[in-house]
C-alpha cells in the first residue's frame, strides 16, 4: 500500500470522528461502523509494521544472549580443559610416586631416594645434580650406583653435604659390566653411542667375544663383575647388532649398540644404592 493511500485513510478517520461528535446517536453509530471498515487496512498494516519492529527488536535481543551465552559456555570448557590437565598431571605424578614407593619396598637393597634439581651445565646430557648428600645419609659416598624403577641411571661421583653429582650410563666414564639375557654375551656397556643423531641417547656394547652373537631386542641386565654395579639390574635393550665387519667389529671383540631403559633425558626422581637390605 502506498503513503497517499495511507494519509488519505488517516485524514478520513479523523474527519469521521470529529463529525460523529456532532451527529445524532443513530447516525452516530452507522459514522462509527463506516469508519471501521474504513480503517480498518491501515490499522492492520500498522500492527504489521508493528509487529515487525519489535519483532526484528526481540530478535535482536535473542542473537545477543546466544553470543554472551556461548561466550560463558567458551570460557567454562577452557576452565574445565586447564582442571582436567592439571587433574591428569596430578595422576600421572600419583602413579609415579606409587611406583617408586612400590620400588623401593620390594627392592632387596637399601635405596636412598633422590629427586634430580638441576642438569650438570659443564656436562648436559650426561650428568645431573640430585639434592642428596652425606648431611642425609653418611653412608653414601662415589662410585655407588644410581638406579630407578626402569633400570640404571648411573653412578655418583662427587658427594657435597647437600647435593650430589650423578652420571650417567651415556656417559664415557661411566662404565659397566654387562650380559645379555639370552644369549648371555658378556661385555662392558659404556657412554659414546648415539641414536638418530642424538647426543646421550644410547650406550656402547663392547668387548664382546668375537665368536659370541646377540640379538636385536635383547635385555641386558648389570653382570654383577665390575665390582661398583650389583647383578641382574635392568641396563637396556639392544638396539643394534651388526655383523663382523672390518671397519667396525674387528679383532679379539665386536660391538653393538643398547638403549637403556631408564629416560634418561627426563629424570626426576632417582634412587641410590647403598647396599644390601639386612
Amino acid at each position: 500500500m502506498s503513503r497517499p493511500i495511507y494519509y488519505i485513510g488517516a485524514l478520513v478517520i479523523v474527519a469521521l470522528a470529529i463529525l460523529g461528535y456532532f451527529l445524532p446517536g443513530g447516525l452516530k453509530e452507522k459514522i462509527a461502523h463506516g469508519s471501521i471498515v474504513v480503517s480498518s487496512p491501515v490499522q492492520r498494516s500498522l500492527g504489521w509494521v508493528q509487529q515487525r519492529f519489535f519483532g526484528a527488536r526481540g530478535g535482536l535481543k535473542n542473537v545477543e544472549d546466544l553470543r554472551k551465552e556461548n561466550q560463558y559456555l567458551k570460557e567454562i570448557n577452557a576452565k574445565l580443559a586447564s582442571e582436567n590437565l592439571i587433574l591428569s598431571g596430578l595422576q600421572k605424578e600419583n602413579g609415579r610416586l606409587k611406583e617408586l614407593l612400590a620400588f623401593q619396598k620390594d627392592s632387596g637393597f637399601k635405596l636412598l631416594a633422590g629427586r634430580v634439581i638441576q642438569r650438570d651445565p659443564s656436562n648436559w646430557w650426561d650428568a645431573v645434580i640430585i639434592n642428596r648428600g652425606y648431611k642425609d645419609d653418611l653412608e653414601l659416598a662415589a662410585d655407588q650406583p644410581v638406579i630407578s624403577p626402569r633400570g640404571v641411571v648411573g653412578k655418583t661421583t662427587e658427594v657435597g653435604p647437600y647435593t650430589t653429582r650423578v652420571i650417567l650410563l651415556v656417559d664415557e666414564n661411566c662404565k659397566v659390566s654387562a650380559v645379555t639375557e639370552s644369549s648371555r654375551a658378556q661385555g662392558i656397556i659404556s657412554g659414546g653411542a648415539a641414536m638418530n643423531n642424538t647426543p646421550g641417547a644410547a650406550c656402547r656394547f663392547s668387548f664382546v667375544p668375537r665368536e659370541t652373537e646377540f640379538a636385536v631386542g635383547e635385555r641386558v641386565f648389570t653382570s654383577g663383575l665390575g665390582g661398583i654395579f650389583p647383578a641382574n639390574l635392568l641396563i637396556g635393550v639392544v638396539s643394534e647388532a651388526p655383523p663382523l665387519a672390518a671397519d667396525r667389529n674387528f679383532g679379539l671383540y665386536r660391538e653393538g649398540v643398547v638403549q637403556p631403559t631408564a629416560d634418561l633425558n627426563s629424570l626426576q626422581e632417582v634412587f641410590i644404592i647403598l647396599g644390601v637390605k639386612n
